[in-house]
């Protein structure tokens, strides 16, 4: 896995912070934010995220496990509070793990229309969330959420410019892209990162109380 290093900054901010139901979420990504933040509202409202928007080294690699794993791992040494963190990407079934974390680079390359004409003889595909929440040294758990679908033809209108794909993206048993499926009690049930944060959150929860009645015993 190739690694790109950038300088690290605004980091001070976060370190003071040490409050229960506060979760740093580490992403440059505004609009993930956001996304992550309505989904944990209604998941369980006592949940509070925190944008961390700092810079950490650019993995390079086809391996999302290792990808996430490392991010963390460098959030985490960076803030020194648990962490949480967010990778994944689109994948075309037809080939191998592609272009998952790299889906960045192929939509600056080749944008949707050069993507529509690698995927149009076989246009499976699933978007893949994967979560890494780092809460002590060398302990952290995964969370995965897929959405299974169909890319379709693009209009030539992009109308999320950080979540393009979305626009081509239709979820299995949906007659809508992701795009339109957007703030709907309907994208729900198809959201991977939905998913995902619903086995955090869960996880959260059981862990919870596990200390409570370690506490009470």
């Amino acid at each position: 896995m190739n690694v790109k290093y950038m300088n690290s900054s605004k980091i001070s901010h976060y370190l003071d912070e040490t409050q229960e139901n506060r979760i740093v979420f580490v992403t440059g990504n505004k609009d993930k934010f956001k996304e992550v933040e309505d989904f944990i509202s209604q998941l369980n409202p006592s949940i509070t995220l925190e944008q961390a928007d700092i810079d950490l080294p650019e993995y390079q690699g086809l391996d999302i496990a290792k990808i996430a794993l490392a991010k963390a791992e460098c959030a985490w040494s960076l803030l020194k509070r648990p962490v949480l963190i967010d990778d994944g990407g689109i994948y075309l079934e037809r080939f191998n793990n592609f272009p998952g974390p790299l889906v960045k680079y192929v939509f600056e390359g080749i944008g949707l229309e050069g993507f529509w004409l690698l995927a149009k003889d076989d246009p499976r595909a699933y978007f893949l969330s994967y979560l890494v929440y780092y809460h002590a040294p060398n302990s952290y758990e995964v969370f995965q959420g897929t959405c299974y679908g169909t890319i379709i033809e693009p209009t030539g209108i992009i109308t999320r410019l950080r979540m393009p794909f979305r626009d081509i993206f239709v979820p299995q048993g949906s007659s809508k892209n992701l795009t339109e499926l957007h703030g709907t009690q309907e994208e729900l049930f198809f959201h991977h990162r939905f998913k995902a944060l619903s086995h955090f959150v869960e996880w959260l929860s059981a862990e919870s109380k596990r200390k409570q009645s370690n506490i009470l015993c």
